[in-house]
Formats: structure tokens, sequence, C-alpha cells
């Protein structure tokens, strides 16, 4: 099968990767420390484990069985009840929609644009290595805007420059992946005062998949208490670490206009589009994992070995706020060269290529200890085995 050169282009990172890692996991066997994706290594603790239990326990004679497009009342119902106190915003049921995970939420979102013809959607750069992907396949422009190269945060100049009469979306992760940024008030509403100002105000789609995952004291602000015209975008798989789950939502806040429309557009997607829900079993597991707070002190824990190592081996890094992520920059010209060498030591890492950027690479942190350690060794060298 052929894809246009278009998808095939924007793939292809992902192919080369793909060879990367074949090679290096067959060289480095059980020595292979694996920093490339976000798959957490161990078992999902216990408190989440009891919850999946209990609801296949108490699951019913139909409560396994299909459930509405958008999801079961029941689960969309007490989604928008804990969204509306976290956020202090008021969700009903109908303002959530249940999709099978973040990448399934934002197609719909995608495909709801693109009823009302073609268009730009704003991408800051780097970002999710897939918006690209998904907004070429279904007809949309990813207009790709880089942050600023110091500090990695918004470059509010050069969203201005890029916003136009077409453009349909701004698509923004809060907080960030690679970066682990989170943006700040003071970002978003420098953000929502640009956006007033377009004569056709477009939506703000806020990818919050990484927002329970939060070092120190680091606040969140949701875009969506400071614009009104933005949905939110959420994945349970990244707070309760079993991302293979796929269970996460569109939510429509109260103030975006025509939100009933918009929310009619979604659900009826859900079928047009093939996406379902997320199974019926996470559906019922949600009542009692909403309410589960994770214990980040492992993570922590990880991020400063992981800085600290990185720093005596001459790397600069700004530490993350939030995600699993940390982004440094490569010490060499090519991010993919770099890449290459810290996978002759063993070590896997994703570059900066690969979420339309240059000049860094992303280490996750969901690895073990012992890999963690290995890479961490390898960093203070400077990235030699």
């Amino acid at each position: 099968m052929t894809l246009t050169p278009a998808l095939e282009n924007l793939l292809a990172s992902q192919h080369r990767f793909d060879e990367l890692r074949r090679k290096t996991v067959l060289r480095a066997g059980p020595r292979l420390a694996d920093l490339a994706y976000a798959n957490a290594y161990g078992k999902p603790a216990a408190e989440v484990v009891a919850a999946i239990q209990r609801a296949l326990e108490k699951a019913g004679e139909l409560g396994l069985q299909y459930t509405p497009y958008g999801g079961a009342t029941v689960t969309r119902r007490l989604v928008a009840e804990h969204l509306s106190k976290s956020s202090g915003l008021h969700f009903d049921f109908r303002g959530v929609v249940m999709t099978p995970g973040a990448m399934a939420a934002l197609n719909l979102v995608f495909r709801a644009l693109r009823e009302h013809g073609p268009g730009e959607v704003i991408v800051p750069v780097p970002c999710w290595l897939d918006y690209p992907l998904y907004l070429e396949n279904l007809g949309l422009v990813a207009r790709l805007v880089p942050v600023d190269p110091i500090t990695l945060r918004l470059d509010l100049a050069a969203i201005a420059a890029a916003l136009s009469p077409r453009t349909v979306a701004v698509l923004l992760m809060q907080p960030a992946n690679p970066a682990g940024l989170l943006h700040s008030e003071t970002e978003l509403r420098g953000l929502a005062d640009l956006l007033r100002n377009v004569p056709v105000p477009p939506l703000l789609i806020s990818d919050e998949c990484h927002r329970d995952v939060r070092f120190d004291e680091h606040a969140f602000v949701s875009p969506a208490s400071i614009w009104p015209r933005t949905c939110v975008i959420h994945s349970f798989g990244k707070s309760l670490q079993i991302q293979g789950q796929r269970i996460g939502y569109v939510a429509v806040p109260p103030a975006l206009p025509e939100r009933m429309e918009f929310i009619e557009t979604l659900e009826k997607l859900c079928r047009v589009m093939g996406f379902c829900t997320p199974t019926a079993l996470m559906q019922l597991a949600l009542g009692d994992l909403l309410a589960y707070t994770p214990d980040w002190s492992v993570l922590r824990a990880r991020r400063k070995l992981a800085l600290e190592a990185l720093r005596e081996g001459g790397y600069e890094v700004v530490p993350s706020d939030a995600t699993y992520f940390l982004y440094p920059r490569t010490p060499e010209k090519d991010d993919w060269a770099h890449a290459e060498r810290l996978a002759d030591a063993g070590v896997l890492v994703l570059p900066a290529p690969m979420f339309q950027h240059r000049g860094h690479f992303r280490i996750a942190l969901t690895c073990t200890d012992g890999m963690l350690d290995k890479a961490a060794a390898v960093f203070a060298r400077g990235g030699h085995a």
C-alpha cells in the first residue's frame, strides 16, 4: 500500500526510528536502556488493578456490552462532575464525549473542524509526533510555528504572524510534550488576546493528557478557563499508567458557542469514523479511578537523577514542570547521529525530528531504575559508551 507523498514524508521519521530500535534491541538485549516511549515498566498501581477487578466483578448482565456513541451516560456524568470540580467550570454529561484514548479524541475534533471546509491548524513545535499526520490525513493544514528556541515556551509573536483568515484552530498541549513545560496563566492570556483579535475566532484545542503528571508545586491552568472557544482532550492512561487500555474524552465547556451542535457532531463522528467508545470495562472502572491520586515520588527521583547526569555530561536541558519527559539539547548538529550514538551505547531516545523540531532529543522516565542508571552513566560521559 502506498500512501500520499505527504503522509509518507510524515511517517519517515517513525520508520527510521523503528529500524534503529529493532537493531538496538537485538544488539543490546537485556542491557537495553529504553528511554524512548512512555511505556511504564512494571505493574500498574495496586489501586488501579483492584478498581478494574471490582468493575469486572460488578459488571452485571449487560455491563460489558455495547455502550452508546459518546459513552455510557453514567460514565459521562461522573467524568463531567470530576472535571467540573477540578477546573472550576461547569461541565454537564453531554459535554463529555468518551473516546478510546486521546488519539481518537483528536481525530474526532479534527474531523469536526473539516466539516466546515479546509483550513489551517496552528501547531507550536516541538509537538507530539502525530499531530501533523492526523491533520494531513483529514484534509487540514498543520501550520507549524516554532517556540522560543531558548526557553521552549510559546512564541506569541510567531503565533500572531501565523494567524490568518484560514486559521480554524490552535492546537496546544498543556503541559507540553516533549518539552515537559506547563504554560503559565500569563502565556495563556496572551494567547487568548491574540485569538480575540482574529475576525473569526479559532477553536483552541487543549490536549491535557499529562495534566496529572506534575512535579513540585507547579499549578495547572486549563486554557478552557481563559478562552471560551476551547475544547479539552484528555487520556486517563497517562495518570493511571495503563496507556494501552485506551480511555479518554473530548470535553466541551459550557462557554463554547454552538456547543450542542459541536457535541452532536462529535457523537455522530464516533460512528462515522468507527472509533466507537472505550471498552465497557474501563468505563465502569472509572467510577473508582477518578478519585485515584498517583504517587509520583519515583518519577521525581528519576527526573532528579537524569538532570544531574545530563548536566554532568555537559548537556543543556530546561527542567520539565510535568509529563514523563526531559528534552535536552543535542550537543552536536545532527540529532539522528546523536540518537544513533546513544543507541550504540544501548540507550534508546527519540530525536527531535520526530517532534517536527531540531537540536534536541527526548528521554522518557517511565523506564526501570536499572535502565535509568545505565543511561545516566552514558549521559554523564557525554553520550559515549
